[in-house]
Order: C-alpha cells, then sequence, then structure tokens
C-alpha cells in the first residue's frame, strides 16, 4: 500500500495520503482530549483548504487522542469572549469552514472513537458519513445546553435535518450522550464497528459502501413535513416549550432559544438557517448564566484535578464491604458493582438483606430498559455483589464503607466487630451525615485508617461524595476512600471534622430558617415555592419529607449539642414527630400523600391542612424576598464559620458541594458566587437587619464581617 505523508505532525495534528484517500488526523498534543481551540480550528482550515485544492478520492477524519474524537469547543476560550461582535466573526468563520468541508466534492467520513460532543459532532454532522465505534467510551451528543448554550457550529441545523426534529429537539434540550448503537438507530450515524476496525471500517465507505445502505434516521421529506405542518408549533415545538418550562422553571434561557432556533431555522435555507443559530448563539455566550454555568464546568475540574492528585497514594483495592443493605448501603453497593468491584454487602438478617438485594436488582434492570447497559452487562454487574448475614466474607476485603443507622453504639459496635473479622490493614469508612469522624474512629483499633464517606440519596443518581478526614486519618487511609469513590465516578470535596461536617452542616440552618418562618405564619406552600421560583429544585419542606422528619431530628440533635443555641430547631420539628409525621415514607408529612400512585392532582402536591392546625397556626406577614433572602444567607453564615474553623476553605469545593450536593441553583454560579454578586456589605447589612427583628442566630459570622470591611469578595477574579 502506497502511503506519502502530505503534512508531518504538527501542533495539531497530521495528514497522511494513502491510495487515493487523505487521512486528517486531530491530534492537540497540549490537551488530553482535542478541543475546537483557536490552534486547531486554524490548523484544520489549512487542511481543508489542502484537500479543495487536491480534491483525493475520499477523505477520513479521525483522531490521534486514545479515547476521544474531539470533546467540543474550548470553554475557556468562549468564557473569556465579551462582545458579541467577537462571537458572531467567530461563528461566521466557523459556519465556513463547516459548509466547505460539506460541500467537498468528494466522500468525507468522520470516523469516530470516544467522546464526539458539541463542536466535535458538528464537525462530523459536517461529514458526508460517520462512523463510530461499538465502545463504552464512545458517546455522542449536543452538551451545550448544560453551560447555558445552544451549538453554534451547524448543530441545531444540520441535526434535526438528519434525523429528524423531535429526535434532534430531545437531545439538543437534554444534552443527552448516546452510545455508537443507540446514534445508528437514530440515524446519527451510518454504521457502528470494533474499535479495531475502524480505520477499515472508514475506508470502506469512503469508497463507496454507501451505496448499499440508507443514510439518516428519519427521511428529509419526514423531517419537513413535521417542520412545515400548520400544527407543528402545537405537537413539537409546544411540547418541547412546555416540557422545558417544568423542568427549569424558565431560569435557563439556552433550551428555550434552541426551540426557537430549530423552529425558525428548520423552514428556512441552510445559510440563512445558520445565521440564526449564531445570532442566538452570540447573545447566550455573554449572558450571565452562561458565565455562570461556565464556571461550574471550570470549577468542577479543578475539584476532580484536586482529588486525582490526592488518589496517587491510595491503596489497592480489589475487594469491598458493604455494612448495611438499607437504600444507602444497596445503593452504595450497586454503583461499586457497576464500575467493576467485587462487593461483599451483610445486614443482620436474610430479610433485609433479601430487600437490599431486590434494589440493587431493581437498579441494574433500569439500566438494561435505558440502553446504559446490555442485560449481559447488567447481570455480570449484579453477579458482582455477593450478599451475607455472616462476618466471614470480610477476611479478604480492603475497604469497608458502612451505612448502617445513625447511632454511635451502632456504628462503634459494627466498627469493632468488623475489625475483628477484616484483615489487619483495613480501611473502614462511614458513610454518616452528621456523626463526627473522630467520635466514630474511638472504637477503632486502628483509628488512622477511618474515614468519612458521605455519599447523598439516591447514590446512583447523586454526584457528590463528601469525604471526611478526622485529625488522626492517615493519608494512605483518606487517598484510598478518594480513589474509591473516583472509580464510582463521583465528584469528591474533602472536608474536615466535625459535627455535620459541611453539607449537613450548612443544610440544617437552611431548614431551620424555613421551619423558624412557618412558626412566624408564612405558609408551608408560600416558602418552598419562592425557594422553586429563585431556582431549587425543590422547597425546604417539601426536602424535609422526602429526607424524613426522624433523619431530620437526630441531625438537628447532633448540630444543636454541639454548635449551641444558634442551631436550636423551632418546636415545628418536635410537634411534627410527636404526630408521627415522618415524611414521605409514613405517607405523613407537610404534603399530603394519600394519592400516591395515583394520577397528579393539577397543581402538584396538596399541603396537607392538618399540619396548620397541630402547630396552631397564624398567618403572619412574610415576603417572598424576606423568605428566599433568610434561607439562603443563613446558609451561607454557616459556611463562613465552616470557613473560619477549617472544615472547608476552597471556595470551588464550596460551591460544588452546594450545587451538586444538594441542588443550589446552578445557574447562580454557587452560594458563594451569589454573594460576591451581591457584595459582601450588602450580604452584612442584611443579616444584620434580620437579626435585629428574628434573633442572634441570624448575626453575620466574624468572617463574613471582616471580609466586607475591606473590600474583598471569594473569587479573587
Amino acid at each position: 500500500m502506497a502511503t506519502e505523508t502530505l503534512a508531518p505532525t504538527t501542533a495539531s495534528g497530521s495528514l497522511t495520503h494513502e491510495n487515493g484517500i487523505t487521512w486528517l488526523v486531530l491530534d492537540d498534543p497540549a490537551k488530553k482530549v482535542n478541543t475546537l481551540s483557536t490552534r486547531l480550528f486554524e490548523w484544520f482550515e489549512e487542511q481543508v483548504s489542502r484537500a479543495e485544492r487536491e480534491r483525493p478520492d475520499a477523505l477520513v477524519i479521525l483522531s490521534g487522542k486514545p479515547d476521544g474524537f474531539v470533546a467540543g469547543a474550548d470553554i475557556e476560550e468562549l468564557q473569556a469572549l465579551k462582545e458579541t461582535e467577537q462571537v458572531i466573526a467567530m461563528l461566521q468563520r466557523g459556519h465556513d469552514l463547516m459548509n466547505r468541508l460539506a460541500a467537498l466534492p468528494f466522500p468525507t467520513v468522520a470516523a469516530i472513537h470516544g467522546a464526539c460532543l458539541g463542536g466535535g459532532l458538528e464537525l462530523a454532522l459536517a461529514c458526508r458519513f460517520r462512523i463510530a465505534t461499538e465502545h463504552p467510551k464512545t458517546k455522542l451528543g449536543l452538551p451545550e445546553v448544560q453551560l447555558g448554550l445552544i451549538p453554534g457550529l451547524g448543530g441545531t441545523q444540520r441535526l434535526p435535518r438528519l434525523i429528524g426534529v423531535p429526535a434532534a429537539l430531545d437531545l439538543i434540550l437534554t444534552g443527552r450522550q448516546v452510545d455508537a448503537r443507540n446514534a445508528e438507530r437514530l440515524g446519527l450515524v451510518d454504521d457502528t464497528c470494533h474499535p479495531a476496525d475502524l480505520r477499515t471500517a472508514a475506508e470502506q465507505w469512503a469508497r463507496g459502501k454507501a451505496e448499499s445502505k440508507p443514510v439518516g434516521g428519519l427521511s428529509r421529506k419526514a423531517t419537513d413535513f413535521i417542520a412545515r405542518a400548520p400544527l407543528a408549533d402545537r405537537i413539537v415545538f409546544d411540547k418541547a416549550r412546555a416540557g422545558v418550562m417544568e423542568k427549569t422553571g424558565g431560569h435557563y434561557p439556552a433550551p428555550l432559544v434552541a426551540i426557537e432556533v430549530v423552529r425558525d431555522g428548520i423552514k428556512l435555507p441552510l445559510q440563512r438557517a445558520l445565521d440564526v443559530e449564531a445570532g442566538a448563539f452570540s447573545q447566550l455566550v455573554v449572558s450571565d448564566t452562561a458565565k455562570a454555568l461556565m464556571s461550574i464546568f471550570f470549577r468542577k475540574n479543578e475539584v476532580e484535578a484536586r482529588a486525582a492528585k490526592l488518589a496517587r497514594k491510595a491503596r489497592p483495592v480489589g475487594k469491598v464491604g458493604v455494612l448495611g443493605a438499607g437504600l444507602m448501603g444497596a445503593g452504595i453497593a450497586q454503583v461499586l458493582a457497576e464500575k467493576g468491584t467485587q462487593v461483599v454487602m451483610k445486614d443482620r438478617d436474610l430479610a433485609a438483606l433479601g430487600r437490599g438485594m431486590a434494589y440493587v436488582n431493581e437498579r441494574f434492570r433500569e439500566r438494561a430498559k435505558r440502553r446504559r447497559a446490555t442485560e449481559a452487562e447488567s447481570k455480570a454487574a449484579l453477579g458482582r455483589v455477593h450478599p451475607t448475614v455472616q462476618y466471614d466474607a470480610f477476611h479478604r476485603v480492603d475497604l469497608v464503607i458502612e451505612a448502617v443507622f445513625e447511632d454511635v453504639g451502632v456504628k462503634h459496635a459494627v466498627i469493632r466487630e468488623t475489625e475483628a473479622a477484616a484483615p489487619e490493614g483495613l480501611i473502614f469508612a462511614s458513610n454518616t451525615s452528621a456523626i463526627p469522624i473522630a467520635r466514630l474512629a474511638e472504637a477503632s483499633r486502628r483509628p488512622e485508617n477511618v474515614a468519612g464517606m458521605h455519599f447523598f440519596s439516591p447514590v446512583h443518581k447523586m454526584p457528590l461524595l463528601e469525604v471526611i478526614r478526622h485529625p488522626g486519618t492517615s493519608e494512605e487511609a483518606l487517598a484510598t476512600v478518594v480513589e474509591a469513590g473516583r472509580r464510582m465516578g463521583k465528584t469528591i470535596i474533602v472536608v474536615g471534622d466535625g459535627p455535620g461536617f459541611f453539607t449537613t452542616r450548612v443544610l440544617a440552618p437552611f431548614l431551620n430558617e424555613a421551619a423558624w418562618m412557618l412558626a412566624e405564619g408564612a405558609a408551608i406552600d408560600q416558602v418552598d415555592k419562592a425557594m422553586t421560583r429563585w431556582g431549587w429544585p425543590v422547597g425546604p419542606f417539601a426536602l424535609m419529607d422526602e429526607v424524613g422528619l426522624d433523619v431530620g431530628r437526630h441531625v438537628a440533635e447532633v448540630m444543636h449539642g454541639a454548635l449551641g443555641d444558634r442551631l436550636a430547631p423551632p418546636p415545628v420539628f418536635h410537634r411534627m414527630i410527636e404526630d408521627q409525621r415522618m415524611g414521605r415514607k409514613s405517607k405523613r408529612g407537610f404534603y399530603l400523600y394519600e394519592e400516591e400512585g395515583k394520577k397528579k392532582k393539577k397543581g402538584g402536591k396538596q399541603v396537607d391542612p392538618a399540619v396548620y392546625q397541630l402547630l396552631d397556626w397564624r398567618p403572619g406577614q412574610v415576603s417572598d424576598e424576606e423568605i428566599v433572602e433568610r434561607c439562603w444567607l443563613q446558609m451561607l453564615n454557616e459556611t463562613a464559620r465552616c470557613m473560619e474553623e477549617g472544615i472547608i476553605r476552597d471556595p470551588a469545593d464550596i460551591d460544588i458541594g452546594v450545587i451538586f450536593g444538594f441542588g443550589f441553583p446552578p445557574f447562580r454560579g454557587g452560594l458563594l458566587q451569589e454573594a460576591d454578586r451581591h457584595g459582601l456589605p450588602w450580604v452584612v447589612s442584611r443579616l444584620e437587619g434580620y437579626a435585629a427583628r428574628h434573633g442572634k442566630r441570624l448575626e453575620p459570622a466574624d468572617l463574613l464581617r471582616e471580609m466586607a470591611r475591606k473590600g474583598e469578595r471569594f473569587y479573587k477574579d
């Protein structure tokens, strides 16, 4: 086979010619993944110009990275854009290049292995054919909406023209990523193959295999019919708009803009449609929402990089023991097994163990049903969970994660029992939400091997893991639990020890303040609606019902006992628990749950009027503005105290913790970014005003006063 090198390896890739086919390899050596940075883009422009001049038989585009095609645009460059004119100029250049690629008078093939996302997928859409490998790392999608953006290199127009409007809207509005097989079903790719066969498959398509196979998942006629039908708005676009509003409350403009751009653009010639896309993108990229979401992207990367550095000292872990088969324990075991770890799951009796295994099995069946795993993969993962009621099976485990009842005596007992059965060097991690790890370590023969792993429920959905080190935790033990969390796919913050650690400690005053306002005359649904309108996924009373008021009482007792009267809970909680109102699990809480399993009433959940009678409640004058401010400012106040005590220090850890742990509104950029936006003098002034009216618990922390006095911010940039 004759091979001619047309261009040597450069800062961005290489170009070779083999028997009439030009192979263009994208490879930015300055980065672990390819992104459409200015450097790579300019090099790609040069290669397209060369292909236009030399006219090979075909052009195949592939990546030089082992596990990625192109992961999207360079977010740093996007974040630096300040003026819409800059953005328009950048997009016009990008659209021109994609149009030139699409117009090449010979077959063009995108040979995709690994992540093909955002601008990477838009590049592939400009090719005539797309081949993708059947590998777990191969994912295709347009995740721009997660950064407050829409696709900007033709994705809003080429995708619906290829796979149809409904399927395209689903991918654009959710940011959902699909594997190769699902992409082929959609018509997003033309063929799939084993990774080892990618070049062969790409060459076959470049040499004419396309003639034997129809291209695209939905014909152009069908797409045009959906787009142009008189009732299309009602059938497709109005439905999409309603779904977005229900999910986001209108706080995120990008998905709503995307709907309009697809709706308007599909009826226009492609070039005019691309101008519509460019105009919309240029407005979004300089918006506050996009800037906030992009900042979260970078902070998440920063937090994950710190965790990766910590994990370098980890001890190898083969088998993990999980103590407790309740929802938390079973959830931890399921995710560990899903990621390839052998798990021994223990509970006190066969009935509890059976319920735990049923939960694990249900999660794996759900994954298979949603095509996130094959039936064979799910069965193999289920086989990695070994249930037991005996400690004998723990004699070969390297790490134990305890998820038993939140009681110091119970946890001390299982620590002693586990250490008696397990290897001498066992590392023990407790999944507790409030009990100090140092107190638990008192029961251990090796307290240096004890740490905390605070998971959030449900484990398979919640991305955050809070790892807690007590003063005696060794570097090796800390590194090992961090690495275990990374293997589970979690975003990890490492915090110091203390009652409630960081996340529970700052959530407690948030919930407390909501309850105090209820006692002052604010209605339950008024408080919850004020907070959801501000951007929270659920309000504080709905959250308390989900968590369980008995759990909340335990946390409140720990926090109040350790931190004093400023965290004293109002009498609301005591009366609710006295009346056996534990929340959803008891079907008695702040809200009614009698309609569970039936069609939900219009307007969502209904407040249980009996609660007002129980609390001897009288309506008072508490504004929505006050509800919002007192809740988030109390969370900020406690965060400042955690920073003073060294529980947590890094602003990125804090904002990732509150967003990923319990849903602080992402479009606000995080708790500390919201504080910076208002300014700390404003924060201190508001807290002082509320403290004068409602008590010392609302007095601003010393750190907030000091920073306000000095004119400081949490973020220096």
